[in-house]
């Protein structure tokens, strides 16, 4: 079974490859972008002087911030944060000009297009960037657009009052975008943080907390649903595990040492199976091992695998005196028209007569009667 935190490393892992594939292809569609655009711009004779400048820079960050998270993947934080200064410095640049430069707004070319890509930096800095810098990039933007607003009206009292309706306009608009921005981006945060926790109620519900293997509960649901699927083709096998003497051990060198008895045991029948395989404590000194594929070895070749290795386990207590730790199993396979219950009764009756026949040894479960 795989270990919750191996588990949580390889989610963080596909994260973190998913968002580097999405940024290369956000860097890879500005390219494009910004070069149909320029070149369009130049051919009508509508390029203004900060697009003169600003369309190569762009081209040749994007270009840069490509390659280089191809190549170096753990530079995804820095070529965000370029990504979207580069793109928003060119876009306000762009802004000062036409609201302190530009006569009209209305009919102006460069300062309508402006209108139409102003709301990416917004949708970039809540994609781009952590939460809290994100809200504070858009805020910024919005409080820039504002002071460009009243200086233009301080310095031209005259201009048309469709454009100041437009700018208005626009401005009211961005701060509507922002805040549905930032509560989309707070619910998924409260979404995250619920599911997080559910996870992690069901992992304490479904998890033993002295050996963190999975527990009788959730190792009962995966029986009842491997003997509904009834694919006898794939051999599900239970193997049904009890610890000898465990009550000596126990009465011998007291229940610390018992405890510490079960863990080096789940910790050596987990390291001894597949990661598509249960391990569980079924309860006191008793495992459970679902293997839900057998059908391209013995099962009763693991089963002997594990016993061994639990019988070479090293446990001394604090004198460095050996405890001696050995394990009778109970091999029971899936058959034909069995439930859960009476699969792990065959196997049961398996470990019993382990037990019978003087422990440390494993038996095979008789088939079903029918």
């Amino acid at each position: 079974m795989v270990q919750n935190s191996d588990i949580v490393y390889s989610a963080i892992q596909h994260i973190d490859r998913l968002m580097r594939r999405v940024v290369l292809l956000m860097f890879g569609a500005g390219v494009l972008s910004v070069l149909a655009i320029w070149r369009m711009e130049i051919a009508d004779g509508t390029i203004d002087a900060i697009d003169r400048v600003g369309y190569p820079a762009m081209v040749a960050v994007f270009s840069a911030s490509f390659l280089a998270l191809w190549r170096f993947p753990k530079v995804l934080v820095w070529v965000r944060w370029i990504g979207f200064l580069s793109l928003t410095l060119v876009l306000l640049a762009d802004l000062w000009l036409q609201m302190h430069v530009s006569g009209s707004l209305l009919g102006n070319y460069n300062a309508l297009t402006l209108w139409n890509w102003l709301p990416l930096c917004y949708a970039m800095a809540f994609f781009m960037l952590e939460t809290r810098h994100a809200f504070l990039a858009a805020a910024s933007i919005l409080v820039f657009f504002a002071f460009c607003t009243v200086l233009r009206g301080a310095a031209h009292t005259s201009y048309a009052m469709s454009d100041r309706a437009l700018m208005i306009n626009t401005l009211i608009s961005h701060g509507v975008l922002v805040v549905c921005l930032t509560g989309m981006v707070w619910l998924k945060h409260v979404v995250t943080v619920q599911g997080e926790q559910a996870s992690r109620l069901n992992r304490l519900a479904a998890t033993d907390p002295l050996t963190g293997l999975a527990n009788r509960r959730l190792t009962l649901q995966q029986m009842d649903q491997l003997a509904r699927d009834g694919r006898l083709d794939l051999a599900p096998v239970v193997l049904l595990c009890d610890l000898d003497h465990f009550k000596q051990i126990n009465d011998g060198w007291g229940h610390a040492m018992g405890d510490q008895v079960l863990v080096a045991v789940a910790t050596a029948l987990r390291a001894s199976t597949r990661d598509a395989d249960t391990v569980a404590r079924w309860g006191g000194e008793e495992f459970l091992v679902v293997l839900p594929v057998t059908r391209d070895f013995e099962a009763t070749e693991l089963a002997e695998r594990l016993r061994l290795r639990v019988e070479a386990l090293q446990v001394a207590d604090r004198h460095q005196c050996p405890v001696p730790v050995t394990l009778s199993i109970g091999i029971a396979t899936l058959c034909a028209g069995e439930t859960g219950a009476s699969w792990l009764k065959r196997a049961d009756e398996a470990l019993y007569r382990a037990k019978a026949d003087g422990r440390n040894c494993c038996r095979v479960a008789e088939p079903p009667e029918l």
